[in-house]
């Protein structure tokens, strides 16, 4: 798995064994992020459900100022880790590995969420309901 475009256009990124993490393909990774466009741009951003970061990363990689990826499955966390350690955008990022939606805390509304969660999960309407909540 690779990252589409943007400064770490080409750079591979490491996934756990199993089918626990399933990674968003480079061709919708591609898709969602010519849509989105310049619109990233500075962006402050989270990644739900990060597993390897791939959605968050290609974000930084094209332009968004911040990410925070929140992921709690183990062996994707060490994968995500190895990632952005390879890329070396610490400073950039934020992991937090609480289970969602209870690890989504108070703080700066986010311009952009990526909600992508593992098949067959409930998670994402009470994220959102979380998202929604943390703006107040």
């Amino acid at each position: 798995m690779r990252i589409v475009a943007g400064r770490f256009r080409g750079r591979t990124l490491v996934a756990p064994s199993g089918a626990k993490t399933r990674p968003t393909s480079a061709l919708v990774r591609g898709a969602l992020f010519d849509i989105l466009g310049d619109g990233l741009v500075g962006a402050y951003a989270a990644d739900l459900f990060a597993g390897t970061g791939a959605l968050g990363l290609e974000a930084l990689s094209r332009g968004a100022r911040r990410v925070d990826l929140y992921e709690s499955h183990r062996p994707a966390l060490f994968a995500l880790r190895r990632n952005l350690e390879a890329l070396a955008v610490r400073g950039e990022t934020a992991v937090v590995s609480g289970p969602l939606p209870d690890s989504i805390g108070a703080g700066t509304p986010y311009d952009l969420v990526f909600i992508d969660p593992p098949w067959r999960m409930d998670h994402e309407q009470k994220a959102v309901e979380r998202l929604v909540s943390r703006r107040r």
